[in-house]
């Protein structure tokens, strides 16, 4: 297996792995045509009533917790705000932890898992990431308590030598069974979209603005594989195809269907940053075909930052 082993890029796919799931269940398109107007492919099940409840409420917590949470760069801000902490003895002159508690998605997490309708695929990852918050969480306070007393002056960071083995601990442990759950999310939400996709009418803004984040959020997961493994990269094109399709077929939408091929288009500006990339994710290929672990990373910094620009544009396709 060939991998970017650049920490850079390493830390990238982690950071891809989390937001995938954010906007999922922002979209909201037409009303689904009645059941005998379209048949669902082989293989997909809508959910029923409680199964989509439920998987909306995983949906929800996951989001309070991605909204402040990004344990990995909390613990690399953590480490490196704090290098005196290694130094044995070393009197501590200043402390930082920039994390916040995580009572609000503990919370919401408990919601979701008390509803009686199972999801296994959801809820075993869903139990390891609940445990991992509840143990990291009194770290974070404790650490937030020790840094606003600024205890360290006093105790000459005794205290903060103290809490470090577990913290970091507790940290790398959240970090990686909220990407794990954030991956089984990403699974379920999008085998959900795609059954309500197939009972949605091809031609109405709906089902094409839907096709196209269902493409795009497929695209995100080659990107992801791709960084974590080279040999993954050609399956990139095959993605990035769909999404053109896709978002070439959104463009063809007009509020007047009389007018016009290039007048009164739907969701412009959705489709432009789509465009854009799509453009961002040839230049990110190119980088992981010839290009330095460097330039790997500058490239898939950029292409999140446009997946993000288009997700925001979407919000405002159709209003």
């Amino acid at each position: 297996m060939t991998a970017f082993r650049r920490s850079n890029v390493a830390r990238l796919v982690s950071v891809l792995a989390l937001p995938l799931v954010v906007v999922l269940a922002g979209c909201k398109p037409e009303a689904p045509a009645a059941p005998s107007a379209a048949v669902a492919p082989a293989g997909l099940v809508v959910p029923e009533k409680q199964q989509a409840e439920k998987l909306n409420a995983y949906v929800v917590a996951y989001n309070k917790l991605l909204q402040w949470h990004s344990f990995g760069k909390i613990l690399r801000d953590y480490q490196r705000a704090n290098p005196k902490i290694a130094k044995a003895g070393a009197p501590l002159d200043s402390y930082s932890f920039g994390g916040g508690d995580v009572d609000d998605a503990l919370r919401a997490f408990d919601k979701a898992m008390a509803m009686t309708q199972p999801l296994p695929e959801l809820d075993e990852p869903g139990k390891v990431l609940k445990a991992a918050l509840e143990a990291v969480n009194p770290l974070i306070k404790e650490a937030r308590t020790y840094e606003s007393t600024k205890e360290y002056l006093s105790d000459k960071g005794a205290k903060a030598r103290q809490m470090d083995a577990p913290l970091v601990a507790a940290l790398g442990a959240a970090n990686k069974a909220t990407a794990t759950f954030g991956t089984a999310l990403s699974g379920q939400t999008l085998k959900r979209d795609e059954a309500e996709l197939a009972a949605l009418k091809p031609g109405t803004l709906g089902f094409h603005k839907l096709k196209v984040s269902l493409e795009t959020r497929k695209l995100a997961s080659a990107v992801k594989l791709a960084l974590d493994d080279k040999q993954n990269v050609p399956a990139i094109d095959t993605a990035l195809q769909a999404v053109s399709a896709a978002n070439t077929e959104l463009g063809t939408l007009r509020k007047d269907p009389k007018a016009p091929p290039a007048w009164d288009p739907v969701c412009a500006m959705y489709k432009d940053k789509i465009d854009t990339l799509i453009g961002g994710t040839r230049t990110l290929v190119s980088a992981m075909k010839d290009g330095s672990g460097k330039a790997v990373a500058d490239a898939a910094n950029q292409w999140f930052d446009m997946r993000n620009k288009a997700v925001d544009a979407s919000n405002s396709c159709g209003d």
